[in-house]
């Protein structure tokens, strides 16, 4: 066990042991769901390494003890690894607080807005580390001297806390800054007071109205009459407001000129050595002509080196001009070469397909001829007789025709006599 854990668990009040477990666990979680119990650990927390500090038990990586300051990071959490709850999960909530508050205050443009009444910081603060409540005194107190002393990004008093702007330089509180945080005190009171007065007037507004319901004129009138007083003051504050926010809105235009009246004086200052590095209008005159000198250098070796490859272009696009026409003289004596083969494949297939149609033809006239002299062999004499007795038909025909021709023409004479 390291000495600082040791001491850390000798705490009795604040490190009990029914409390240890929740010290150890990772209670950052707890920020919203549990605020009270998130900011107790954290108080607990920052408490004991504070006295630890002073005490000088906290040592950095390098060994150095500090009393003031203490530095975080995996060598802390090592001195304090217990072999029951292990490492404190939750040490960076501890200390990122501050953190947050910083960079929630920075983000203000204005450096009149970065000058705030302790009130006022107290309420930032609280926003910026999601508390519903203000930080009680010691918490403020603490938070105060580590962005003050550690990270010297503010300085404070009893009512006013100056904070610093990234690149800003210190500078300490002066009587405007204490007069102008005042007024802005008084502009937050006045908004307060105009807050319940209106709730005061709304709540008399009410009763009025109840009383009348009731028929209770004595209630009635009381309630009008408190109103009515409440009316007043808060014309009377709302004027005042009015009256400071003007006021205010004056002192942070006059600031912001002074700003600008600085900034034009920063920027006459960095234009004045600028021209004097630049020199006179002479150095800026040869400057040119020297530019303009080099730039036509520039030009000239450009316009050597393309005439240059412009010959040996023109020399090698002969070249291939002729190797090209080489090609294509090769190719279409290949072509023509491969045109007379299939030409002569052509003509060769016709003669041999021509030769084989004329032998089949003579082939099957033969056949033709053999199959008509066997069919017909058997049948000639009939077909002889057959033959011979129609021709003899035929000549008894044509003679009986005739004769009844002749006799057609005498018998046509006799009609004509009678």
């Amino acid at each position: 066990m390291s000495d600082l854990l040791q001491f850390t668990l000798s705490q009795q009040d604040q490190f009990k042991r029914a409390r240890l477990p929740s010290l150890f666990s990772d209670f950052s979680t707890q920020r919203h769901a549990n605020p009270d119990g998130y900011l107790a650990n954290v108080n607990t927390w920052r408490d004991v390494l504070c006295k630890a500090t002073a005490a000088g038990l906290i040592s950095g990586h390098d060994g150095t003890t500090r009393r003031f300051s203490f530095e975080t990071g995996p060598h802390l959490l090592q001195e304090l690894e217990s072999k029951e709850w292990g490492r404190p999960l939750a040490l960076d909530a501890v200390v990122e607080g501050a953190g947050k508050v910083l960079a929630h205050l920075q983000r203000r443009n204005s450096q009149l807005d970065r000058l705030l009444p302790m009130t006022m910081f107290n309420k930032d603060a609280a926003i910026a580390l999601g508390f519903a409540n203000e930080l009680d005194d010691q918490d403020l107190e603490i938070l105060l001297k580590y962005l003050a002393r550690d990270r010297q990004a503010l300085v404070y008093d009893d009512h006013v806390v100056k904070i610093f702007g990234l690149n800003e330089s210190f500078t300490p509180i002066s009587k405007e800054d204490q007069t102008i945080a005042s007024l802005k005190s008084l502009i937050e009171n006045l908004k307060e007071q105009i807050r319940k007065l209106e709730t005061r007037i709304a709540t008399s507004s009410r009763k009025s109205q109840d009383a009348v319901m009731l028929k209770n004129r004595p209630s009635a009138l009381a309630a009008l009459r408190s109103k009515r007083l409440a009316e007043s003051v808060l014309s009377q504050r709302t004027d005042t407001l009015s009256q400071l926010e003007q006021v205010y809105e004056s002192i942070k235009q006059a600031s912001n000129q002074i700003t600008m009246l600085q900034v034009m004086k920063d920027s006459a200052r960095v234009l004045r050595d600028l021209n004097a590095r630049v020199g006179n209008v002479d150095n800026v005159e040869e400057a040119l002509h020297n530019l303009k000198e080099e730039m036509g250098k520039v030009e000239d070796i450009g316009s050597a080196i393309s005439e240059a490859g412009q010959g040996t272009s023109a020399t090698d696009e002969d070249e291939l001009d002729e190797e090209l026409d080489a090609l294509l003289r090769h190719q279409e004596s290949e072509e023509e070469e491969k045109a007379a083969e299939r030409t002569k494949q052509k003509l060769a297939s016709i003669q041999e397909v021509s030769s084989i149609d004329r032998d089949s033809a003579n082939q099957s006239m033969l056949s033709n001829d053999e199959e008509n002299t066997a069919f017909t062999a058997p049948f000639e004499p009939a077909i002889s007789k057959e033959t011979r007795a129609l021709r003899h038909l035929s000549l008894d025909e044509e003679g009986e025709s005739a004769l009844t021709s002749h006799s057609d023409d005498r018998n046509d004479n006799v009609v004509l006599e009678t």
